[in-house]
């Protein structure tokens, strides 16, 4: 693409600062205004729901927009969390996709990095973590329950089996061989296990608790799907199980709920509001896939955690790749990534889009010290290394935007909780606007909002069946 550009700075008090870096090519302002005009009707249907009721959300599959709402969930993990701290030494999370990522997530943002090599009083009486579930592989879940059991551990286990349909594979083999080592060790199981899933017979998982209960079961609500469910039970009892020394489990939940509170009033300002990031960050990406023609989005996060690309990967692919459309994600770190993506993104072919993310706080920081003359430090003696991260990321969308790499930032004024779940729900409501500009809601031009495509993946469907005809095959054999 041979043209100009131009950036645009907005919503400068609504928690996320976005700068864009856009196209100013004639014929793509024209595309751009004509996709612009669409944000107003899709944001009709969206203003619609909010006097819905909660059943409607969840035909729609978009009860997660009420999940920060839902007092009685919240109260469920409050309640659960408490009496767990006290029960048990070590929280396994036993799931996979949406069922974990939230967790891993949390984990990697709102712990400490070394939180299982802290002492239980370090921890502030927090359990340690692990997580498995997510793999037929047998390498780490046989490694997981043997260490637990030489440190005397695993009586003291509570294991969180989150699978909404309660029927997933992966997840539920894992449950089985868990179910085996604990009947062996213990002669019971149950005892140590949270079922967080559906609450209908659909569910194994619910069956099996009415049966013979559970330690206790959590729900995975009605119309919340797996990628959008972070502030369900399925997120919030991780988080609230692991607060550390000095914070209570319902400050974590507060620092949550705010932050999605704050998004979803975001998302109510009219599209073209400087506060509406969602809308705003939409109308981009649809824009460099379409008139740019990318092929992949960048999410550069500047920070040493992986876990959050891995997340919106899931999120956005998984919801805005059909009918032969969507861009794929690319998950990259910074500074880390510009010693190994940052080369192709400049000299390789012209298909990607960086959406990046900045965090003006780290929420710890170190001052590199001064060293001896000609050390060739001297650029970065003295300053502080949250200000050196800073320095590398503004170098990075500097050098992108001289190259006319299209590239996207959001700011975020802390890395902490609550500005962690204000992203996360602002890029779930991008998503859902992403969707529509794709026209993912209509069926034969018609918006048919039960049938919505963004939060459907029938897809996977395939590979789970060829998967069980295989393992009958080899049954058999």
């Amino acid at each position: 693409m041979n043209s100009s550009v131009k950036q645009i700075e907005l919503g400068s008090n609504s928690g996320i600062n976005l700068r864009m870096l856009v196209c100013a090519d004639t014929d793509a302002q024209d595309a751009e205004k004509l996709v612009d005009t669409r944000l107003e009707d899709i944001q009709i249907l969206f203003n619609e729901e909010a006097n819905t009721s909660l059943s409607v959300l969840e035909q729609y599959l978009r009860a997660w927009t009420r999940s920060h709402q839902q007092t009685e969930h919240i109260q469920q993990v409050l309640d659960l969390s408490t009496r767990a701290r006290e029960d048990f030494s070590v929280l396994v999370t036993v799931g996979i996709g949406g069922s974990d990522l939230s967790a891993r997530v949390f984990h990697e943002i709102a712990n400490h990095p070394y939180h299982n090599l802290l002492s239980n009083s370090e921890r502030g009486g927090a359990p340690e973590v692990y997580f498995t579930g997510n793999t037929f592989d047998p390498l780490r879940l046989k490694a997981l329950l043997d260490m637990l059991k030489s440190r005397d551990l695993l009586h003291k286990t509570l294991f969180n089996v989150i699978s909404k349909s309660g029927k997933t594979g992966e997840t539920l083999a894992t449950l089985m061989i868990i179910q085996e080592r604990l009947q062996q060790e213990f002669n019971e199981w149950r005892k140590q296990i949270v079922a967080t899933t559906g609450l209908t017979d659909k569910s194994i998982l619910f069956q099996y608790h009415q049966e013979a209960p559970f330690y206790s079961m959590l729900p995975v609500p009605e119309g919340v799907g797996g990628r959008f469910s972070a502030f369900s039970p399925v997120g919030l009892f991780f988080l609230t199980m692991t607060a550390g020394d000095g914070e209570r489990l319902e400050g974590r939940i507060h620092a949550a709920t705010e932050g999605v509170k704050r998004a979803a009033e975001n998302f109510q300002l009219p599209y073209a509001h400087h506060n509406n990031t969602a809308y705003h960050l939409a109308l981009w990406l649809d824009s460099v896939e379409k008139y740019y023609g990318a092929g992949s989005i960048v999410f550069y996060n500047y920070a040493d955690n992986s876990r959050l690309g891995e997340w919106f990967v899931q999120l956005y692919t998984e919801s805005i790749q059909e009918r032969g459309f969507g861009c794929n994600v690319i998950a990259a770190k910074g500074p880390t990534s510009n010693h190994s993506i940052l080369n192709g993104i400049l000299a390789g072919p012209r298909d990607k889009a960086v959406l990046f993310v900045h965090w003006e706080d780290l929420g710890v920081d170190l001052t590199i010290p001064v060293a001896k003359e000609g050390s060739g430090l001297d650029a970065f003696e003295g300053l502080s290394m949250n200000d050196c991260q800073t320095a590398s990321y503004r170098g990075t969308e500097m050098n992108f935007t001289d190259n006319d790499i299209p590239n996207v930032t959001l700011t975020l004024p802390k890395r902490d909780i609550s500005s962690l779940c204000l992203l996360m729900r602002t890029l779930m409501d991008t998503v859902a606007v992403k969707g529509r500009l794709q026209e993912l809601h209509l069926t034969d031009s018609v918006p048919k909002l039960s049938d919505e495509l963004t939060y459907h993946q029938s897809a996977v469907e395939g590979y789970k069946k060829r998967t069980e005809e295989i393992a009958r095959e080899m049954k058999r054999n």
